[in-house]
């Protein structure tokens, strides 16, 4: 039986309560289609904001005596379906949508006194589910993760070692992962998704992939599903995990001094890798997912410019992967993703500014404004197209060249 919509409902806080509590136990009821989980998963989710947009927001249900009990009821019923449950990787499966939107509840609860008791049990199985589930859940638990630490700040444990050792592994393996990640692939397409080995395509995948079928909707439209990747082969995951282990650091730094300068290797390794030339020329090559790639290394040079502030002479040691690094991402940069290229110049003037400067790219600094297509182009600026610039150019963004222009100059005339 289909859950009744909330608007239906009087506004009353403990008959919303029974109706969050029935559609909770719905979720977890072995017997239940997976279309009317998704239903109440949906309408869980639609009535979770703390808005007036909606029928009877959660903020009325947080001021009532019975909320405690209706959020150990769904706690305990949501980690229990979430770790029972196993990870789906075809983004239209009823219940990989389901477990997305429990994710995402859970997210949602306000983090105050009440949610504490669950925080430790909470973290553990966020922390397993990155080694296990899918990209979008991934990010999911990666956002969780991030708001528990920073309210509740946990004790230090061992689950944080492992943690910062399974980032390790990753950043690790990624020049193994290289070639597979730019192969060139054909579409997917099949007859129907049951002809798929989905545990087979989901080892070679580093973003959502459309699977393309034989079938047809009502009314004559093709239809297809998107394959979404483990979470440990995502670029986008791979974006969001510096930060991470950046709050770790912050919370932790007499437990993990050691295991984070190891990491500066391995970041070091990760801004030199590049696409081949046989790739890059390509018909084929797939465009997005060099930008999710460049994505990661941007994020991870700017792991790497934190990291300068503590270990610098561990970072210096390595200076000549980071000048061969920063070059080859100014290179490749896509010029017309300009989100992109404004973070690597923000990254570039933070390692910039430090002795790094003066010390390693004082006799790059030609090669620098050679390589660099977006200097390179300001140079060749009329007095007119740099005006037209400083019209629709933002002032950070304006800002962040002009410095990196100056301090590249500056360290060229020394």
């Amino acid at each position: 039986m289909a859950p009744p919509p909330m608007s239906s409902l009087l506004p009353d806080p403990i008959a919303h309560i029974n109706t969050f509590c029935s559609y909770v136990t719905m979720l977890a009821d072995h017997g239940s289609k997976d279309e009317i989980k998704l239903r109440a998963a949906q309408e869980l989710s639609e009535n979770f904001e703390a808005s007036t947009s909606v029928p009877f927001p959660l903020k009325v249900i947080l001021s009532s005596s019975e909320y405690p009990t209706f959020l150990d009821h769904s706690m305990k019923k949501f980690l229990k379906i979430l770790q029972d449950g196993e990870p789906l990787f075809i983004g239209e499966y009823n219940i990989q949508q389901v477990r997305k939107l429990i994710l995402e509840m859970i997210h949602r609860f306000p983090s105050n006194d009440h949610l504490r008791p669950y925080v430790k049990h909470i973290l553990t199985l966020m922390l397993k589910l990155l080694e296990t589930d899918n990209e979008e859940n991934a990010l999911v638990c990666l956002r969780i993760i991030n708001e528990l630490h920073r309210h509740f700040r946990p004790t230090f444990n061992p689950e944080i070692q492992h943690f910062l050792n399974f980032v390790k592994t990753i950043y690790r393996e990624l020049p193994n992962h290289l070639s597979n990640i730019f192969e060139p692939r054909p579409n997917y397409r099949v007859t129907d998704l049951s002809d798929i080995n989905v545990d087979q395509i989901i080892t070679k995948i580093y973003s959502i992939t459309p699977i393309y079928t034989d079938q047809t909707t009502t009314n004559g439209a093709a239809i297809h599903y998107n394959m979404i990747p483990k979470a440990v082969n995502s670029m986008k995951v791979l974006q969001e995990l510096p930060i991470i282990v950046v709050l770790m650091y912050t919370l932790y730094k007499q437990n993990v001094h050691n295991d984070v300068m190891e990491f500066i290797p391995l970041v070091m390794t990760t801004i030199t890798l590049q696409p081949s030339v046989a790739h890059r020329e390509n018909p084929l090559f797939c465009k997005e997912v060099f930008v999710d790639f460049m994505g990661a290394q941007i994020k991870t040079l700017s792991f790497l410019a934190y990291l300068n502030r503590i270990y610098k002479e561990a970072v210096a040691k390595h200076a000549t992967l980071l000048v061969k690094g920063m070059l080859g991402m100014f290179t490749l940069c896509p010029q017309e993703v300009a989100h992109l290229r404004k973070e690597l110049l923000i990254a570039a003037r933070h390692i910039l500014a430090t002795d790094l400067r003066t010390n390693h790219f004082i006799t790059m600094s030609p090669k620098v404004l050679k390589q660099a297509p977006l200097l390179r182009a300001m140079y060749r600026m009329n007095p007119q197209q740099h005006v037209a610039l400083m019209k629709t150019a933002d002032k950070k963004l304006v800002d962040s060249v002009c410095e990196c222009a100056y301090n590249t100059l500056k360290g060229g005339c020394h």
